[in-house]
Order: C-alpha cells, then sequence, then structure tokens
C-alpha cells in the first residue's frame, strides 16, 4: 500500500444535484477542484493510474441530476470508464505493474488526475490500441457485447437493427454485430449516412 502522501490533484466534483448544463459557477452543480486530494491504495490488490482519457455518457449527466440507479453521496468526483497508465500497485497485485497501460469502469471518480481501482477491474490495453480510443471503450463495448453477446445470443446469419447507430453503444453494438457474422442494419439522424 502506499505511504501516506500529501499530494493533490484536479477533479471534476458533484457538490449538489441540478441541472448538468449549467456553466460552472460558485453556485453550479459541478466544479473543478485543483486541491482534490490523490486517492490512496486502500488493500494489497489496488492499483492507482495516472488518467489519459475518460468518456462522458449519459449516466453521469443522470448522477448530476440525481436520477442514476446508483447515487453516491455528495460531494463526489464524476465519472466511469477510463483509460491511463499504472501508477502504483499494491503489494498483492499480479495482473498489471507499473507503466502498463489499462482501461476499466468505475461507478464514479474518474474525472480526476488520478483514480484507484482493484486490479480485477483492469482491462490491459493492447498494442495498436491508444488510450484515447481506450478511453471510451469499457462502458459502450461492454453495454452492446453484454446485450449482444451475453443476454441476444447473436449469432451469424442474424439480422441486428441498431437505431442510434452513431453513438458509442450503437457504434460498438453494429462493430460487434459484424464480428458476430450478423447482418447488421444501422439507423441514424443526421445529414449523412453510410452502409454497413
Amino acid at each position: 500500500m502506499d505511504s501516506p502522501q500529501t499530494g493533490t490533484m484536479r477533479a471534476l466534483i458533484c457538490r449538489k444535484l441540478g441541472d448538468p448544463t449549467a456553466p460552472i459557477s460558485e453556485t453550479s452543480p459541478i466544479f473543478v477542484s485543483s486541491h482534490h486530494p490523490v486517492p490512496q491504495l486502500t488493500s494489497p490488490t489496488s492499483v492507482r493510474i495516472r488518467i489519459k482519457a475518460v468518456s462522458v455518457n449519459y449516466g453521469t449527466s443522470l448522477q448530476i441530476m440525481g436520477k442514476y440507479q446508483e447515487k453516491p453521496p455528495l460531494p463526489f468526483v464524476l465519472g466511469s470508464d477510463f483509460s491511463g497508465v499504472v501508477e502504483a500497485v499494491g503489494k498483492g497485485v499480479t495482473r498489471v505493474k507499473v507503466g502498463d497501460r489499462v482501461c476499466a469502469i468505475t461507478g464514479q471518480d474518474s474525472y480526476a488526475e488520478k483514480v484507484v481501482v482493484d486490479e480485477k477491474e483492469l482491462f490491459v490495453v493492447p498494442p495498436g490500441c491508444d488510450l484515447i480510443a481506450a478511453g471510451g471503450l469499457p462502458v459502450a463495448f461492454g453495454t452492446s457485447h453484454l446485450g449482444l453477446v451475453h443476454r441476444a445470443g447473436i449469432c451469424r446469419g442474424q439480422v441486428l437493427l441498431v437505431l442510434g447507430a452513431a453513438g458509442g453503444v450503437g457504434l460498438s453494438a453494429v462493430q460487434i454485430g459484424k464480428v458476430c457474422g450478423a447482418i447488421v442494419i444501422a439507423v441514424a439522424r443526421g445529414a449523412w449516412s453510410t452502409w454497413c
């Protein structure tokens, strides 16, 4: 585990429930703290990651409004999925090491410079995948994979209609459907369109 640190970092904090689109001010629901404590390793399998990229998800907006199923106590650091580089590991960590590129989903806390998660929550980012792309993979691809592969059991030759195919979950559903051999029909609003 870490030795005690007095370091601080920047983090996006939700201090009260409200409108997530309100401009950041003294009275807005969210603010940027420049003096948030750096999270410490809390168990032998904890890993601290220096954040490189995060995704912006609808669930985060719902958390700010108090409408998400998980309601952390106020104040809390926002964020869900992220990518970054391992900075410190607990004594029991075996799957990753300092310097590894990783991504994960957290219930919160990723809209900060650093985050601590258990090693079992981490995915190693493969060579050839940049950390910016990896920051948006866990929620979008995890949601689509769970829905299509584990719940629906999509198979080669089945027809998959993806509504909202221009968003993160929609785009990942198109890609997973194609990899599974489905005939994919993608639908999105907008001025342009393309065939899959």
